[in-house]
Protein backbone atom coordinates (compact mmCIF):
# COMPACT_ATOMS: atom_id res chain seq x y z
CA UNK A 1 0.00 0.00 0.00
CA UNK A 2 1.27 3.45 -0.83
CA UNK A 3 1.36 5.71 2.18
CA UNK A 4 1.70 9.43 1.67
CA UNK A 5 1.10 11.83 4.52
CA UNK A 6 -0.86 14.40 2.57
CA UNK A 7 -2.67 12.17 0.11
CA UNK A 8 -5.71 9.92 0.65
CA UNK A 9 -7.87 7.94 -1.74
CA UNK A 10 -11.60 8.74 -1.88
CA UNK A 11 -14.53 7.26 -3.79
CA UNK A 12 -16.47 9.36 -6.31
CA UNK A 13 -19.13 10.05 -3.69
CA UNK A 14 -16.36 11.82 -1.66
CA UNK A 15 -17.87 10.33 1.48
CA UNK A 16 -16.13 7.00 2.05
CA UNK A 17 -12.39 6.35 2.08
CA UNK A 18 -11.01 3.97 -0.50
CA UNK A 19 -8.54 1.28 0.45
CA UNK A 20 -5.86 1.06 -2.27
CA UNK A 21 -5.49 -2.67 -1.75
CA UNK A 22 -8.72 -3.14 -3.72
CA UNK A 23 -9.18 -3.66 -7.45
CA UNK A 24 -7.34 -1.33 -9.81
CA UNK A 25 -10.33 -1.45 -12.18
CA UNK A 26 -12.77 0.21 -9.79
CA UNK A 27 -14.80 3.27 -10.71
CA UNK A 28 -12.99 6.58 -10.89
CA UNK A 29 -11.58 7.90 -7.66
CA UNK A 30 -10.25 11.18 -6.32
CA UNK A 31 -6.88 12.00 -4.85
CA UNK A 32 -7.30 14.43 -1.98
CA UNK A 33 -4.67 16.95 -0.91
CA UNK A 34 -4.95 19.21 2.13
CA UNK A 35 -2.98 22.46 1.91
CA UNK A 36 -0.62 23.10 4.82
CA UNK A 37 0.77 26.39 6.15
CA UNK A 38 3.99 26.07 4.18
CA UNK A 39 2.08 25.84 0.88
CA UNK A 40 -0.04 28.95 1.35
CA UNK A 41 -0.42 31.43 -1.54
CA UNK A 42 0.68 29.05 -4.29
CA UNK A 43 -1.34 29.12 -7.51
CA UNK A 44 -3.58 26.07 -7.72
CA UNK A 45 -1.95 24.74 -10.90
CA UNK A 46 1.54 25.23 -9.45
CA UNK A 47 0.49 23.56 -6.19
CA UNK A 48 -0.83 20.48 -8.01
CA UNK A 49 2.24 20.34 -10.23
CA UNK A 50 4.45 20.07 -7.14
CA UNK A 51 2.15 17.60 -5.39
CA UNK A 52 1.49 15.27 -8.33
CA UNK A 53 4.64 15.64 -10.45
CA UNK A 54 2.41 16.05 -13.52
CA UNK A 55 3.36 18.67 -16.14
CA UNK A 56 1.64 22.02 -15.60
CA UNK A 57 -0.04 21.70 -19.01
CA UNK A 58 -1.64 18.41 -17.92
CA UNK A 59 -2.80 19.96 -14.65
CA UNK A 60 -4.38 22.89 -16.50
CA UNK A 61 -6.11 20.47 -18.88
CA UNK A 62 -7.56 18.57 -15.91
CA UNK A 63 -8.82 21.85 -14.46
CA UNK A 64 -10.49 22.82 -17.75
CA UNK A 65 -12.16 19.38 -17.90
CA UNK A 66 -13.50 19.81 -14.35
CA UNK A 67 -11.34 16.93 -13.11
CA UNK A 68 -10.04 19.14 -10.31
CA UNK A 69 -12.36 20.07 -7.46
CA UNK A 70 -11.68 22.56 -4.74
CA UNK A 71 -13.27 22.88 -1.34
CA UNK A 72 -11.85 26.08 0.13
CA UNK A 73 -11.68 26.40 3.87
CA UNK A 74 -13.85 29.24 5.16
CA UNK A 75 -11.37 31.95 6.06
CA UNK A 76 -12.03 35.21 7.86
CA UNK A 77 -15.27 36.93 6.92
CA UNK A 78 -16.12 34.22 4.35
CA UNK A 79 -19.18 32.01 4.21
CA UNK A 80 -18.92 28.93 2.03
CA UNK A 81 -21.49 26.29 1.17
CA UNK A 82 -20.11 23.07 2.67
CA UNK A 83 -21.50 21.14 -0.30
CA UNK A 84 -19.79 23.33 -2.90
CA UNK A 85 -16.90 21.31 -4.30
CA UNK A 86 -15.80 23.41 -7.29
CA UNK A 87 -15.16 27.08 -7.80
CA UNK A 88 -15.84 28.64 -11.18
CA UNK A 89 -13.45 27.81 -13.98
CA UNK A 90 -12.57 31.48 -14.44
CA UNK A 91 -11.14 31.56 -10.91
CA UNK A 92 -9.57 28.13 -10.69
CA UNK A 93 -6.32 28.61 -12.61
CA UNK A 94 -5.32 31.74 -10.75
CA UNK A 95 -6.72 30.75 -7.36
CA UNK A 96 -4.08 30.81 -4.63
CA UNK A 97 -4.46 27.98 -2.15
CA UNK A 98 -4.62 28.64 1.57
CA UNK A 99 -4.02 26.47 4.63
CA UNK A 100 -6.90 24.05 5.14
CA UNK A 101 -8.13 24.12 1.54
CA UNK A 102 -8.97 20.66 0.17
CA UNK A 103 -7.99 19.95 -3.44
CA UNK A 104 -9.24 16.82 -5.21
CA UNK A 105 -7.95 15.41 -8.50
CA UNK A 106 -10.13 12.94 -10.38
CA UNK A 107 -8.47 9.63 -11.22
CA UNK A 108 -9.78 7.34 -13.95
CA UNK A 109 -6.85 4.92 -13.78
CA UNK A 110 -5.66 4.15 -10.28
CA UNK A 111 -2.52 2.38 -11.45
CA UNK A 112 -1.34 5.44 -13.35
CA UNK A 113 -2.40 7.80 -10.61
CA UNK A 114 -0.44 5.75 -8.10
CA UNK A 115 2.63 6.83 -10.06
CA UNK A 116 1.79 10.46 -9.36
CA UNK A 117 3.73 10.14 -6.14
CA UNK A 118 7.09 11.67 -6.98
CA UNK A 119 9.63 8.98 -7.88
CA UNK A 120 12.31 10.82 -5.89
CA UNK A 121 10.11 10.65 -2.80
CA UNK A 122 10.32 6.87 -2.94
CA UNK A 123 14.05 6.89 -3.62
CA UNK A 124 14.88 7.06 0.08
CA UNK A 125 13.72 3.44 0.37
CA UNK A 126 16.76 2.42 -1.68
CA UNK A 127 19.17 4.04 0.80
CA UNK A 128 20.75 1.77 3.35
CA UNK A 129 21.17 3.00 6.90
CA UNK A 130 24.89 3.40 6.24
CA UNK A 131 24.17 5.51 3.13
CA UNK A 132 21.74 7.74 5.02
CA UNK A 133 24.29 8.15 7.80
CA UNK A 134 26.96 9.02 5.23
CA UNK A 135 24.73 11.64 3.58
CA UNK A 136 23.79 13.15 6.92
CA UNK A 137 27.46 13.34 7.90
CA UNK A 138 27.78 16.15 5.32
CA UNK A 139 25.62 18.43 7.50
CA UNK A 140 27.56 21.31 9.06
CA UNK A 141 24.56 23.38 10.19
CA UNK A 142 20.90 22.59 10.92
CA UNK A 143 18.04 24.52 12.49
CA UNK A 144 14.25 24.57 12.04
CA UNK A 145 14.46 26.23 8.61
CA UNK A 146 17.94 25.72 7.18
CA UNK A 147 20.34 22.87 6.50
CA UNK A 148 23.86 23.49 5.20
CA UNK A 149 25.94 20.60 3.89
CA UNK A 150 29.61 20.39 2.96
CA UNK A 151 29.29 19.34 -0.68
CA UNK A 152 32.15 17.06 -1.74
CA UNK A 153 34.14 17.33 -4.95
CA UNK A 154 32.60 15.53 -7.95
CA UNK A 155 28.99 15.56 -6.70
CA UNK A 156 26.66 17.56 -8.95
CA UNK A 157 24.01 19.75 -7.36
CA UNK A 158 21.30 18.65 -9.81
CA UNK A 159 20.92 15.73 -12.18
CA UNK A 160 20.95 15.45 -15.94
CA UNK A 161 20.81 12.81 -18.70
CA UNK A 162 24.27 11.51 -17.76
CA UNK A 163 24.34 12.63 -14.13
CA UNK A 164 22.76 9.93 -12.01
CA UNK A 165 24.19 10.85 -8.62
CA UNK A 166 23.50 14.38 -7.40
CA UNK A 167 22.49 16.32 -4.29
CA UNK A 168 18.90 16.69 -5.51
CA UNK A 169 18.56 12.90 -5.45
CA UNK A 170 19.83 12.66 -1.88
CA UNK A 171 17.50 15.18 -0.27
CA UNK A 172 15.18 12.53 1.19
CA UNK A 173 17.96 11.39 3.47
CA UNK A 174 17.94 14.94 4.88
CA UNK A 175 14.17 15.10 5.41
CA UNK A 176 14.21 13.85 9.02
CA UNK A 177 10.70 14.25 10.53
CA UNK A 178 9.57 17.00 8.14
CA UNK A 179 6.65 16.35 5.72
CA UNK A 180 8.83 17.16 2.69
CA UNK A 181 12.53 16.93 1.89
CA UNK A 182 14.56 20.16 1.96
CA UNK A 183 14.83 22.26 -1.20
CA UNK A 184 17.84 23.49 -3.14
CA UNK A 185 18.12 27.29 -3.14
CA UNK A 186 21.39 27.79 -5.03
CA UNK A 187 23.99 25.73 -6.87
CA UNK A 188 27.66 24.87 -6.73
CA UNK A 189 29.56 23.55 -9.74
CA UNK A 190 30.16 19.81 -9.69
CA UNK A 191 33.83 20.14 -8.74
CA UNK A 192 33.42 23.06 -6.34
CA UNK A 193 33.29 22.03 -2.70
CA UNK A 194 31.85 23.65 0.39
CA UNK A 195 28.68 25.21 1.74
CA UNK A 196 25.45 24.23 -0.02
CA UNK A 197 22.34 25.72 1.58
CA UNK A 198 18.96 23.96 1.68
CA UNK A 199 15.59 25.35 2.77
CA UNK A 200 13.72 22.93 5.03
CA UNK A 201 10.30 24.38 4.18
CA UNK A 202 8.82 26.08 1.14
CA UNK A 203 8.71 29.37 3.02
CA UNK A 204 12.35 29.17 4.10
CA UNK A 205 13.44 28.13 0.61
CA UNK A 206 11.61 31.11 -0.87
CA UNK A 207 13.31 33.54 1.52
CA UNK A 208 16.74 32.02 0.92
CA UNK A 209 16.31 31.97 -2.87
CA UNK A 210 15.44 35.66 -2.76
CA UNK A 211 18.54 36.45 -0.70
CA UNK A 212 20.78 34.54 -3.11
CA UNK A 213 19.19 36.24 -6.14
CA UNK A 214 19.73 39.65 -4.55
CA UNK A 215 23.34 38.70 -3.66
CA UNK A 216 22.78 39.74 -0.05
CA UNK A 217 24.29 36.57 1.42
CA UNK A 218 27.98 37.14 2.17
CA UNK A 219 30.14 34.40 0.62
CA UNK A 220 33.85 33.72 0.95
CA UNK A 221 35.60 31.16 -1.22
CA UNK A 222 39.15 29.89 -0.88
CA UNK A 223 41.09 28.94 -4.03
CA UNK A 224 44.55 27.83 -5.09
CA UNK A 225 45.48 29.34 -8.48
CA UNK A 226 48.26 28.43 -10.90
CA UNK A 227 50.27 31.66 -10.85
CA UNK A 228 52.45 33.51 -8.37
CA UNK A 229 50.78 36.66 -7.05
CA UNK A 230 52.37 38.85 -4.35
CA UNK A 231 50.70 38.77 -0.95
CA UNK A 232 48.05 41.49 -0.74
CA UNK A 233 45.38 41.53 1.96
CA UNK A 234 43.58 44.53 0.48
CA UNK A 235 40.19 43.70 -1.02
CA UNK A 236 40.94 44.21 -4.72
CA UNK A 237 37.95 44.62 -7.01
CA UNK A 238 37.36 42.86 -10.34
CA UNK A 239 34.44 44.29 -12.30
CA UNK A 240 34.59 42.62 -15.68
CA UNK A 241 31.44 41.58 -17.60
CA UNK A 242 31.06 37.98 -18.69
CA UNK A 243 29.44 36.49 -21.76
CA UNK A 244 27.91 33.02 -22.00
CA UNK A 245 28.34 30.61 -24.88
CA UNK A 246 27.85 26.93 -25.68
CA UNK A 247 25.31 24.44 -24.39
CA UNK A 248 25.52 22.07 -21.39
CA UNK A 249 27.74 20.27 -20.67
CA UNK A 250 30.05 22.37 -22.87
CA UNK A 251 28.88 25.82 -21.77
CA UNK A 252 31.62 28.32 -21.09
CA UNK A 253 31.84 31.97 -20.14
CA UNK A 254 34.21 34.57 -21.53
CA UNK A 255 35.32 37.73 -19.76
CA UNK A 256 35.08 40.73 -22.09
CA UNK A 257 38.08 42.89 -21.24
CA UNK A 258 37.54 45.42 -24.05
CA UNK A 259 34.71 47.74 -23.01
CA UNK A 260 34.41 48.98 -26.59
CA UNK A 261 33.76 45.47 -27.89
CA UNK A 262 30.53 44.83 -29.77
CA UNK A 263 30.10 41.76 -27.55
CA UNK A 264 29.38 43.97 -24.53
CA UNK A 265 25.71 44.14 -25.52
CA UNK A 266 25.22 40.48 -24.55
CA UNK A 267 27.27 40.56 -21.34
CA UNK A 268 26.26 40.35 -17.70
CA UNK A 269 27.83 42.37 -14.91
CA UNK A 270 30.12 40.30 -12.67
CA UNK A 271 31.90 41.70 -9.61
CA UNK A 272 34.43 39.89 -7.42
CA UNK A 273 36.71 41.07 -4.63
CA UNK A 274 39.84 39.06 -3.84
CA UNK A 275 42.76 38.87 -1.42
CA UNK A 276 46.11 37.17 -1.98
CA UNK A 277 46.94 35.26 1.20
CA UNK A 278 50.15 33.58 0.08
CA UNK A 279 52.20 32.92 -3.04
CA UNK A 280 55.13 30.69 -3.92
CA UNK A 281 56.60 29.32 -7.15
CA UNK A 282 53.74 28.99 -9.64
CA UNK A 283 50.90 29.00 -7.11
CA UNK A 284 48.94 31.44 -4.95
CA UNK A 285 46.28 31.12 -2.30
CA UNK A 286 43.28 33.46 -2.64
CA UNK A 287 40.16 34.46 -0.81
CA UNK A 288 37.36 35.33 -3.24
CA UNK A 289 34.24 37.36 -2.43
CA UNK A 290 31.65 37.31 -5.25
CA UNK A 291 29.25 40.26 -5.18
CA UNK A 292 27.18 38.85 -8.05
CA UNK A 293 26.18 35.23 -8.60
CA UNK A 294 27.06 34.53 -12.22
CA UNK A 295 27.74 30.99 -13.41
CA UNK A 296 31.51 30.29 -13.50
CA UNK A 297 32.15 33.86 -12.34
CA UNK A 298 35.07 33.10 -10.02
CA UNK A 299 36.63 30.57 -12.37
CA UNK A 300 36.53 32.93 -15.35
CA UNK A 301 37.67 36.00 -13.38
CA UNK A 302 40.71 34.11 -12.11
CA UNK A 303 41.56 32.77 -15.56
CA UNK A 304 40.85 35.76 -17.81
CA UNK A 305 41.54 38.72 -15.51
CA UNK A 306 44.25 37.47 -13.15
CA UNK A 307 45.69 35.05 -15.74
CA UNK A 308 45.70 32.62 -12.84
CA UNK A 309 43.36 29.67 -13.49
CA UNK A 310 42.20 27.70 -10.47
CA UNK A 311 44.26 24.57 -9.90
CA UNK A 312 42.42 21.56 -11.33
CA UNK A 313 40.01 23.66 -13.45
CA UNK A 314 40.43 22.00 -16.83
CA UNK A 315 37.77 24.13 -18.55
CA UNK A 316 39.58 27.44 -17.97
CA UNK A 317 43.22 26.40 -18.43
CA UNK A 318 45.39 29.15 -19.93
CA UNK A 319 46.23 27.07 -22.99
CA UNK A 320 42.48 26.76 -23.64
CA UNK A 321 41.47 30.41 -23.17
CA UNK A 322 44.62 32.15 -24.46
CA UNK A 323 45.83 31.05 -27.89
CA UNK A 324 49.17 32.85 -27.35
CA UNK A 325 49.93 30.82 -24.23
CA UNK A 326 52.60 28.15 -24.57
CA UNK A 327 51.96 26.78 -21.10
CA UNK A 328 50.45 23.30 -20.93
CA UNK A 329 48.43 22.74 -17.78
CA UNK A 330 46.88 19.32 -18.16
CA UNK A 331 46.04 18.30 -14.61
CA UNK A 332 44.60 15.32 -12.84
CA UNK A 333 44.03 17.37 -9.69
CA UNK A 334 40.60 18.00 -8.18
CA UNK A 335 39.50 21.62 -8.50
CA UNK A 336 40.74 23.77 -5.61
CA UNK A 337 37.75 26.06 -5.15
CA UNK A 338 35.87 25.84 -1.85
CA UNK A 339 32.94 27.87 -0.51
CA UNK A 340 34.33 28.25 2.98
CA UNK A 341 32.07 30.74 4.72
CA UNK A 342 28.52 32.05 4.45
CA UNK A 343 26.89 34.84 6.43
CA UNK A 344 23.12 35.22 6.20
CA UNK A 345 22.37 38.70 7.51
CA UNK A 346 19.08 39.80 9.09
CA UNK A 347 17.47 36.36 8.85
CA UNK A 348 13.88 36.57 10.04
CA UNK A 349 12.79 33.48 11.92
CA UNK A 350 9.61 31.65 10.96
CA UNK A 351 7.81 33.24 13.91
CA UNK A 352 8.57 36.56 12.21
CA UNK A 353 9.42 38.44 15.39
CA UNK A 354 13.19 37.97 15.50
CA UNK A 355 16.05 38.67 13.11
CA UNK A 356 19.54 37.28 13.45
CA UNK A 357 22.74 36.76 11.49
CA UNK A 358 23.79 33.19 10.78
CA UNK A 359 27.49 32.56 10.09
CA UNK A 360 28.54 29.15 8.82
CA UNK A 361 32.14 27.99 8.28
CA UNK A 362 32.71 24.80 6.32
CA UNK A 363 35.97 22.82 6.69
CA UNK A 364 38.31 22.43 3.73
CA UNK A 365 38.66 19.02 2.06
CA UNK A 366 41.66 16.99 3.24
CA UNK A 367 43.40 17.28 -0.15
CA UNK A 368 43.03 21.09 -0.02
CA UNK A 369 44.59 21.27 3.45
CA UNK A 370 47.45 19.02 2.37
CA UNK A 371 48.20 21.09 -0.75
CA UNK A 372 48.09 24.35 1.25
CA UNK A 373 50.67 23.03 3.69
CA UNK A 374 52.79 21.57 0.87
CA UNK A 375 52.83 24.75 -1.27
CA UNK A 376 52.66 27.51 1.32
CA UNK A 377 53.83 25.88 4.54
CA UNK A 378 50.83 27.07 6.50
CA UNK A 379 48.06 25.38 8.42
CA UNK A 380 44.95 25.86 6.31
CA UNK A 381 42.41 25.86 9.12
CA UNK A 382 44.41 28.04 11.50
CA UNK A 383 45.94 30.59 9.13
CA UNK A 384 44.10 30.81 5.81
CA UNK A 385 40.63 31.37 7.10
CA UNK A 386 41.30 33.88 9.87
CA UNK A 387 41.07 37.48 8.68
Amino acid sequence: MLKYNFCRWFSSSLNSKFNFTGSLNSHFKFLEYVVNDDESDMRLDRYLHLRTNLPTSTIQKKIRKNEVKLKPLAHENEELDSNEMRIKKTKTLSYKVRPGDVVLVRSTDLYKEAKLVRPTRLAIKSFSENEIESIRSMIVYKDDEIIVINKPQGLATQGGPKTLKHVDGLLHALQFDYPDPPRLVHRLDKNTTGALVLGRTRSAAGKLSHLFRESTIEKMYVAIVTKFLPRNLAHTKISIPIRYGGKPPFEKVTCILDKESSLMANCKTAITYYQVIAGTGNYSLLRLYPQTGRKHQLRSHCAYVLKAPILGDDKYRLDKIDKTSTRSETSFEPMYLHLNRLVIHNWRTKEGNLTKSIEITVPLPAYFKKKSEEFFGINAEADILIE
